[in-house]
């Protein structure tokens, strides 16, 4: 007499035509979602193409109370009317 088996789960070849199922699936939704929505590495961000200001001096370092009057005299003759800094910092605050 023959003994048999009762058989519960899957087989292999079916586990492998699910991982398949499933890869194949996903490259799809991956590759619609790429065209979708563009990788940021590959368009250019307004906010890196802005120009940097270079008549902009350096803030010295305060150490001292004299220090601190040296700096805020060197921010106080920085202008700002001719800095394109100010450009790009209207076009971050504009909602």
């Amino acid at each position: 007499m023959l003994f048999s088996r009762a058989k519960s789960g899957f087989s292999i070849i079916e586990l492998i035509i699910i991982l398949v199922v499933v890869g194949l699936l996903s490259f799809v939704g991956y590759t619609a979602y790429q065209k979708l929505y563009p990788s940021t590495a590959n368009t250019a961000d307004a906010r890196t193409q802005t120009p940097v200001a270079t008549d902009v001096k350096p803030i010295p370092t305060v150490t001292s109370s004299s220090d601190l009057t040296t700096a805020e005299t060197t921010l106080d003759q920085t202008d700002t009317s001719s800095s394109s800094d100010l450009t790009a910092l209207d076009s971050q605050l504009s909602f």
